[in-house]
């Protein structure tokens, strides 16, 4: 039986939008070199990102439809969502065959941007740590993270491959992460003026790459080099620096 799930995150509308985009490509690549290894009777998720946070209100109704009560730190991280994926077909992690879901899993919710919750059908909503943790030892599909033979390996937990073995382009992983930063902290009511004197002190290039991501979304260091004028090397040593500083500044 297959349902609809939805990951709520804090990323822009473009940038999620991006992260589908990238999903698709990475699933096309993986169908074209695997098609013999998905098998017959598994279905794998149908991902589109657009569409409206549901207000407060209704996740407030469903709760209380479903006689469940909404744990604050869920209702604040929810709050700060911003868009919305949608997994359609989406299998049952606990009947039948599930390893086209849980392979998209992995590929999205590390990339989905930190505070990012998962509804999966019905609530409780679900932070994307714990959904990564719940499937950690599940079967994804062969290949699909980078490693052939992980059907057959059972000493290297699924979490830690997708993780280690990023797929993005390099830089990419670390622009996501510096995005969803940026797009925090100006969303803050406080740490946005704390943002605005981090980044007057910053280089010019630090200056131009923010307003890069921001602007075009995640984008890997080679691309952001060539739209600067700069070295992938000068690029990088001050992407890792903004990356720092930033994550210091929410702490």
């Amino acid at each position: 039986m297959s349902a609809t799930w939805f990951v709520y995150s804090p990323l822009s509308p473009r940038a999620i939008s991006a992260l589908a985009d990238e999903y698709e490509r990475h699933l096309e690549a993986y169908i074209d070199e695997h098609v013999d290894r998905i098998d017959e009777d598994e279905s794998v998720p149908e991902v589109a990102a657009g569409g409206e946070v549901p207000p407060v209100s209704e996740l407030q109704a469903a709760y209380a439809l479903a006689k469940r009560p909404l744990p604050k730190p869920i209702l604040a991280r929810y709050r700060t969502c911003r868009s919305v994926l949608t997994l359609d077909r989406a299998s049952d992690l606990e009947v039948g065959p599930c390893r086209g879901l849980v392979s998209t899993l992995r590929y999205l919710l590390p990339r989905a941007g930190e505070g990012a919750l998962v509804f999966p059908n019905d609530v409780p909503l679900v932070p994307v740590e714990e959904m990564l943790a719940r499937i950690e030892d599940k079967r994804g599909l062969p290949g699909f993270d980078g490693d052939e033979d992980d059907e057959d390996d059972d000493n290297v937990s699924a979490l830690g491959k997708v993780l280690s073995k990023p797929k993005d382009a390099p830089g990419q992983v670390r622009a996501l992460r510096v995005l969803a930063s940026l797009e925090g902290l100006m969303n803050d009511p406080e740490l946005s003026l704390d943002l605005r004197g981090t980044l007057q002190r910053s280089s010019k290039l630090a200056q131009r790459y923010a307003a890069l991501l921001v602007e075009d979304g995640a984008v890997s260091d080679a691309k952001a080099s060539k739209e600067l004028g700069v070295s992938v090397e000068e690029l990088t040593k001050m992407a890792d620096e903004l990356d720092r500083t930033l994550l210091a500044l929410k702490d």
